[in-house]
């Protein structure tokens, strides 16, 4: 599969240009979306962190509708950790993982995400806009790093 990386951010220059001048250790997190895309992400993020040291956590926001209560089912939460340990395992790092309920994918991220963060996500090479990258259009207007690894 044939895979391109796009770095958002609203200044011109990458944000993995930086990192060298950074006196704090680096942070990548990765954000789920499905096992292929996510595990493309993750091999990336997993090179960089290799290069600079840095620290790398899986972030999957699972969004759960209105009527139903934040406190997940069991059988869920069991299904989405099985899926992120999965994807997990298969990159050499060390890897953290976050798993998160809440009633809006983008407000929860805009609200888990330290200041200036480094994000890496997977997203299908599509001619329109995906649902991931207007998250990462969103997500580096607000000041973060985003790395979108567009898979074909």
């Amino acid at each position: 599969m044939h895979s391109r990386i796009l770095f958002l951010r609203e200044s011109a220059q990458s944000p993995l240009a930086e990192i060298q001048s950074a006196e704090q250790p680096l942070h990548l997190v990765v954000l789920y979306n499905n096992p292929l895309l996510t595990a493309r992400a993750l091999a990336a993020a997993a090179e960089w962190a290799r290069e600079f040291e840095a620290a790398v956590t899986l972030m999957a926001v699972y969004v759960l509708p209105y009527p139903s209560p934040l406190e997940c089912q069991e059988g869920i939460r069991k299904r989405l950790e099985r899926e992120l340990t999965t994807v997990a395992r298969s990159s050499p790092a060390a890897i953290r993982i976050k798993l998160v309920f809440a009633r809006d994918r983008e407000d929860a991220c805009v609200g888990l995400l330290q200041c200036q963060s480094v994000v890496v996500m997977g997203a299908k090479d599509r001619w329109w806009p995906t649902r991931e990258e207007r998250l990462a259009r969103k997500l580096a207007a607000r000041g973060h790093s985003v790395a979108l690894i567009k898979v074909k």
